[in-house]
């Protein structure tokens, strides 16, 4: 018999992952089978107030709940971690860029998660992330490593401008 989805047993999973020496691969894996289902992963999930909710965190991962509006769009970053990205509702849009022998970026590829999809993405990757539907974006995201504390960037691409990623240049790139 098939047991019901818990979110404590897989942010538990997710967890003995990241102590594996390729993490990242075990935890799409996870993540894959967990969202074999979409709806039934949202039906068995809590309502979040915050768009952004850390459920876990530790050296080793970072665990988020991350639900994104139409029309919201995360200015292009890098994350410095290995990073895992699970849809369940919505779509999410991820334009990858690379950086040009100028320095500056120019966008590589388009890639749009619909429920049931699973990312991964490179420490050094850089990519904008929008949500690509009429409803809100929902998804987990996981990270080898602690994101709250990781020294990262944030890119100004119509400017060609890379800055520290602090709470006010993200609010900045925002508005």
């Amino acid at each position: 018999m098939e047991r019901p989805f818990e979110l404590s047993q897989l942010i538990a999973d997710l967890r003995a992952a990241s102590q594996r020496d390729d993490a990242s691969v075990d935890i799409q894996a996870i993540l894959q089978r967990a969202l074999c289902e979409p709806e039934k992963f949202q039906q068995a999930l809590p309502v979040f107030a915050d768009n952004d909710t850390i459920l876990h965190e530790d050296e080793r991962i970072s665990i988020w709940h991350c639900r994104f509006d139409p029309g919201y769009t995360v200015p292009a970053h890098d994350h410095q971690l290995t990073a895992v990205i699970g849809i369940y509702s919505g779509a999410e849009k991820n334009e990858m860029y690379g950086r040009q022998a100028d320095g500056s970026l120019a966008l590589e590829q388009v890639v749009t998660l619909t429920p049931g999809d699973v990312l991964r993405i490179s420490p050094n990757d850089i990519h904008a992330v929008s949500c690509a539907s009429a409803e809100p974006c929902c998804g987990i995201h996981v990270y080898t490593g602690r994101l709250t504390t990781v020294d990262r960037s944030l890119f100004d691409v119509r400017r060609g401008e890379e800055m520290t990623f602090t709470d006010e240049n993200y609010q900045r790139l925002t508005r």
